[in-house]
């Protein structure tokens, strides 16, 4: 079944360069960075993953495979062969199955805060709590349980935290928003996808980011030296202005 995404944002006549954002958010996350572009180097393309802003939300699972395919699809409808695929949060998950999947499609990636597990977290409370994967899948699992504090809090965000663009989470996005975490980040595979990697892929880890293991993102780049670098940089998950600047430095420097 062909699910075609909204394209938000289509500008520029360089490289095609396009911009997956997180759970909950929706194209506008990507609005910092996008404002350092340069549009005669790049075009850029926004758009809302299945399930969020405006895009179409069918009762799938979504899996990673159910963005990528959607994405890939819309890409097709714009006559897009090759890209740099630049992901933040979840949108680095599908970022990473489109490389699995449809590697021909893709020149580099930039993955922005990448949340990936290796293992499921061990039987036990107390191993729960004290192991990293333990510490994310105890709070995802209060998250999705707990529908009406998650989308208070996203309206919190968007109206008051001026720092934090394209927060979303409404009546019509939750059952996207709670497959797509249970799904997408709530699994392992696509840590093992990520060291078998065969494009140019760029993990770009904030020092202030409390919501990626770090140490798993190091694996990754231990089992795949060919493909795999990290950068690391000052800054918290989201994508604030002061990570927009940086966001569209590092972006550049991946065609130069």
């Amino acid at each position: 079944m062909t699910h075609l995404l909204p394209i938000k944002i289509d500008t520029g006549d360089g490289t095609p360069l396009v911009l997956l954002h997180g759970l909950g958010n929706n194209y506008k996350s990507w609005d910092f960075v996008r404002n350092y572009l340069d549009t005669a180097t790049w075009r850029v393309i926004a758009l809302d993953l299945l399930g969020f802003g405006d895009a179409p939300k069918p009762d799938v699972a979504y899996t990673p495979k159910d963005h990528a395919d959607a994405i890939i699809e819309t890409l097709d409808s714009l006559g897009i062969d090759t890209a740099v695929i630049a992901g933040h949060s979840m949108g680095c998950i599908v970022a990473i199955e489109i490389a699995h999947h449809y590697p021909t499609r893709v020149k580099h990636l930039a993955l922005f805060g990448a949340p990936l597990y290796k293992q499921q977290p061990r039987d036990g409370w107390w191993r729960k709590i004290t192991r990293a994967e333990g510490h994310y899948f105890s709070l995802f699992e209060i998250v999705k349980n707990n529908p009406d504090a998650v989308k208070a809090g996203g309206t919190i965000a968007d109206e008051l935290l001026p720092f934090v663009k394209g927060m979303e989470i409404t009546d019509k996005v939750w059952p996207a928003y709670r497959k797509s975490l249970e799904n997408t980040i709530m699994q392992y595979e696509s840590y093992y996808k990520a060291t078998k990697l065969k494009v140019p892929t760029l993990f770009v880890n904030g020092l202030l980011d409390f919501f990626i293991i770090r140490r798993n993102v190091r694996d990754i780049r231990n089992a795949n030296r060919r493909h795999v670098r990290i950068k690391r940089t000052l800054g918290p998950h989201e994508l604030t202005p002061r990570q927009g600047r940086t966001g569209a430095s590092i972006l550049s420097r991946l065609i130069t």
